[in-house]
Formats: structure tokens, C-alpha cells, sequence
């Protein structure tokens, strides 16, 4: 069955991180206008396993879906620290004889993004301008409480058997997650400082990357604003969804001004 979740009326994340009990785990799931509830779970970095709960309407399915979060709360789950991504088109011929020069700026975000994939599950989106994980894309919120998370690890690293180790290291990979297999090892992923010295350098180019996706993002704003003063053509452009992660970013704008300051709120 080909699900289109770009329809989805509603939608949940969840994940659940905790080392002590080797779980590594998302379920999501989106209300389908059809009245449907279709979930995806599953291991992270593993295929999804997927269920459909066949409801009478779309209220049906949103009761559902609350009654199942509730259910996955009580287990543990919590709502992932990532946002929701959007389905794009990207379309540089809309920036005439600037968009070499847009491009290579990208080509360089990229690149870091290459760095930040070496020691992550995270990767670079190009044509959503951001950085993306199996349950949504990471802003620049998330790698302030990464950041936080991380100082806890390393304050712990005189315990590595300790709960609050492990508490840690799961904080942490809820919000970035690394690569791992079937057995989620605490110990074998940050238990050194050697490697919590990594992650701060893939936080450190997470940051890097992030503000220069909001340079090119805000570029891009002033450039299409500039050149154009159909603003219904400017409310359907790729551009004004790129490297956003925020859903609530002010795309009803009704005027060419609230275009242009759209990189204001853009985290």
C-alpha cells in the first residue's frame, strides 16, 4: 500500500532512547484523510514496520492516535526533539545569473554536511536545505540541548556504569542520533573523551551549517523579493520553504514586506 503522508491531516513522533534497556526505537503516526491511521515503527536506522488502523472518520483516527501516544508515553516515548519537514521542489533558475553563486554557497553546506554523516545518522537534505534525521530535521535548538546533553556525559565519564551515564548518552541520542546496530552500547558510542570530543566538533559543524543555511536562506528572501512583485507567485515559490524548519514560519504572509522578514523566525 503507497501511503502519501504529504496528505496527512495530523502527525506524531516519537522516540525512545534509553541504553539500560537497549532501545533505540520511533513510532509515528499520521491521521490519513481517508480516516485512516497509519503508524510506523521500528528499530532507528532500520526499515519501518508499518500498521494501518482502519477508523471511521478522521476524528476516529485522531482519537486513535492520541490514545496510542498516551500508551507510548506510559512506555516511555517521548515526542522527537526534531521538526516536521515538508515536501519541496527546488528550482534555482528563479535566481537568473545569481544562482551560480547561490549554488556554491550550498556546495559548501554540503561538504559539511559529508563531515557531520562520517560520525552521525544525521545527513544534509540539498533540496530541503536541512539537516535531516529518521524522524524530522534538527534546528539549531536541538543542538543547544545536544549540547547540554553532552556536558552530562562527560560528567559521568568517571562512572561509565552509572544510571546517570547511560540516562545521558540516551538524552543525547534522542536528539542526535549515531549510528548503531541491533545492541544500543552507551559505553562503546561516548564512553570516552575522545569521542565526546567528536560529537562536540559534529555539534560545532552542525552549528556552522545551520547559520549558513540561514545566510543563504535569508540571501535567497531578499534576492526573490527583490525580483518580483507577484506575491502569489512569491507564496508558492520553493524558496520561501527552503532550510526551514519551522512549519509555522509565516507563510500565510499577505504582503511582500512579510516575505522579506521571514528569516527573522526562521528557527
Amino acid at each position: 500500500m503507497t501511503i502519501d503522508k504529504t496528505q496527512a491531516t495530523k502527525h506524531v513522533k516519537l522516540i525512545h532512547v534509553a541504553p539500560e534497556e537497549n532501545s533505540n526505537k520511533f513510532w509515528c503516526g499520521w491521521v490519513m484523510p481517508s480516516g485512516n491511521l497509519y503508524v510506523e515503527y521500528g528499530r532507528l536506522n532500520y526499515s519501518p514496520r508499518t500498521h494501518v488502523y482502519h477508523c471511521s472518520s478522521v476524528t476516529a483516527a485522531s482519537k486513535k492516535l492520541a490514545s496510542l501516544v498516551r500508551e507510548k508515553s506510559r512506555k516511555g516515548y517521548r515526542e522527537a526533539a526534531v521538526d516536521a519537514d515538508e515536501a519541496q521542489k527546488l528550482d534555482w533558475n528563479s535566481f537568473g545569473d545569481n544562482a551560480s553563486r547561490l549554488k556554491q554557497k550550498l556546495s559548501q553546506i554540503a561538504l559539511i554536511g559529508e563531515s557531520i554523516a562520517q560520525h552521525t545518522a544525521i545527513r544534509f537534505d540539498t533540496i530541503k536545505g536541512v539537516f535531516v534525521t529518521e524522524v524530522g530535521t534538527i534546528s539549531l535548538q536541538t543542538v543547544q540541548k545536544a549540547r547540554i546533553a553532552l556536558r552530562r556525559v562527560s560528567l559521568h565519564l568517571t562512572n561509565l556504569q552509572s544510571p546517570q551515564f547511560s540516562d545521558a548518552v540516551g538524552e543525547y541520542l534522542a536528539l542526535i542520533p549515531l549510528a548503531v546496530g541491533m545492541r544500543l552500547d552507551a559505553q562503546s558510542l561516548l564512553g570516552s573523551e575522545e569521542k565526546i570530543n567528536t560529537q562536540r566538533s559534529v555539534l560545532s559543524r552542525l552549528n556552522e551549517g545551520l547559520n549558513l543555511i540561514g545566510q543563504l536562506r535569508q540571501e535567497m528572501l531578499e534576492l526573490a523579493a527583490k525580483d518580483s512583485q507577484d506575491v502569489t507567485e512569491i507564496d508558492r515559490a520553493w524558496w520561501v520553504f527552503w532550510g526551514s524548519t519551522d512549519d509555522s514560519s509565516g507563510l500565510q504572509a499577505t504582503t511582500l514586506q512579510d516575505e522579506r522578514t521571514l528569516h527573522i523566525s526562521w528557527f
